[in-house]
């Protein structure tokens, strides 16, 4: 039993340092000028800049500015369990010149469908 505490302690600790890891990439985005305008959450964490027509996707590591005219599409995909539906994500098609595919995980359909609404309306 001792060790179950402890081995939740840890993945809890380890999970808030990953999470201050973010928040502290998602400052430096925002002072090097991006506004964030819709935050829209997922892994790696995805913001919107409508004015300035760009995403960034923001982890623990690093963040990565993507314009919105380099996204050719965007949907909501997943894998068939055997008893449910897993691994929700939103996955962004982008030009040749970057990389091909981006994915955006969530922990459920409805978050990510809610999210793909917003970032389809900001890219109107």
């Amino acid at each position: 039993m001792t060790w179950v505490v402890l081995a939740i302690i840890v993945m809890a600790g380890l999970g808030y340092w990953n999470w201050q890891k973010g928040q502290e990439q998602l400052r430096i985005l925002k002072s090097s000028g991006f506004d964030v305008t819709d935050d829209l959450k997922g892994e790696p964490r995805l913001v919107v800049n409508r004015t300035n027509k760009s995403v960034a996707l923001v982890s623990a590591n690093n963040y990565r500015v993507i314009l919105m005219e380099a996204i050719t599409s965007s949907e909501v995909l997943y894998d068939r369990g055997v008893q449910m539906d897993e691994n929700f994500r939103i996955e962004l098609q982008l030009v040749p010149s970057e990389s091909a595919v981006v994915p955006i995980m969530y922990e459920n359909e409805t978050l990510a469908r809610a999210a793909l609404d917003s970032l389809q309306s900001a890219i109107r």
